[in-house]
């Protein structure tokens, strides 16, 4: 079966978001299996009241952005996790068994049956493991150019999306600092939201904040929230950013309207004051009928992971930092 690049951008970003809550292959497969019979890889299907890319309705999922690939694929996940903890045991649990107890859909399991072999086929491929080496004039940048997980390729001044990030595509940055600060904060896609957690040396144990943090137990995890993250990813650039997302802001010596933003840029949110940031990364051509997107990568929110998603016009300021240039480390 041959899927649109729309469609695959979609099943990179289910496969991401599977790999980066710890679910096995198998469960990458059923994500995939139900999200093609649900809605053949379209996050903006409407049945009634039945929503995006798995269907999802009801009290379960009435927090869950449905239309939003990456947070509707964690809520599948977590529902596979909790109602079928045994779905990667093949000899006793049965695929299309496993998808249905997830749904748990009146037209029963056997829709699910017809994508097995599909899935498990389509998971593998995507659930990649490290990079191929290095053609000759490429260069791989040690651990992502930072120190998570994430092995990020680097060609000058090019960063190529990893698998992790659940699109293909490269970005070219306009000098080697915002090129290392990308492939930096790239690194630990997948690493968990922690609200007051990480700094220049990496990801830190979240703090309290009296609300939603402490709902997702963020005093427990060990992550970045948005504005740790930028931290961290400028300081492997020799820039010194202060902690919190307004104070980057307020700091920032070099600001530009968003028209021209380049990559490597921050990226700020407020309402009342700027509550959100980000590391934009440019634009890709993701063909079909979503054509040229804008990325960034970023922790967004209690409950989530870093990762590279299309950038937020709702709420975004005008104006943007070019960090590079600025204060350097000691």
């Amino acid at each position: 079966m041959k899927l649109s690049a729309a469609q695959m951008a979609v099943a990179r970003t289910i496969v991401a978001t599977g790999k980066g809550m710890g679910v096995q292959q198998r469960g990458l497969a059923l994500g995939l299996a139900v999200a093609m019979q649900e809605s053949t890889l379209n996050p903006d299907a409407v049945s009634g009241r039945s929503v995006g890319l798995f269907q999802q309705q009801g009290e379960l999922y009435q927090h869950v952005n449905r239309r939003d690939p990456e947070s509707t694929s964690a809520a599948f996940y977590t529902m596979l996790l909790r109602r079928v903890p045994g779905y990667a045991d093949q000899a006793n649990v049965g695929f299309a068994a496993a998808a249905q107890e997830v749904q748990r859909s009146g037209a029963g399991a056997h829709w699910y049956a017809r994508w097995e072999r599909w899935a498990l086929g389509m998971a593998a491929q995507l659930d990649l493991g490290p990079l191929s080496q290095p053609r000759p004039g490429e260069t791989v940048c040690k651990v992502g150019g930072g120190s998570g997980a994430v092995k990020v390729m680097v060609k000058g001044l090019t960063v190529v999306l990893p698998p992790e990030a659940g699109v293909q595509g490269e970005f070219t940055f306009p000098n080697s600092q915002a090129a290392t600060a990308a492939a930096a904060a790239l690194s630990y896609l997948g690493t968990p939201y922690a609200w007051g957690g990480g700094d220049a040396q990496g990801p830190g144990r979240g703090t309290r904040d009296g609300g939603p943090a402490d709902r997702h137990k963020d005093f427990e995890k060990v992550g970045f929230d948005c504005s740790g993250l930028t931290t961290y990813a400028w300081a492997q650039a020799g820039v010194n950013l202060v902690r919190q997302s307004a104070g980057q802001f307020m700091s920032a010596r070099t600001k530009v309207p968003w028209e021209r933003a380049l990559p490597g840029a921050l990226l700020f949110w407020d309402t009342a004051k700027v509550h959100h940031v980000a590391l934009y990364l440019g634009e890709v051509d993701l063909g079909g009928r979503q054509g040229k997107r804008k990325f960034m990568v970023e922790a967004p929110y209690s409950g989530s992971f870093v990762r590279v998603s299309p950038v937020q016009l709702s709420g975004l300021r005008s104006q943007v930092a070019h960090p590079w240039g600025e204060t350097r480390s000691s």
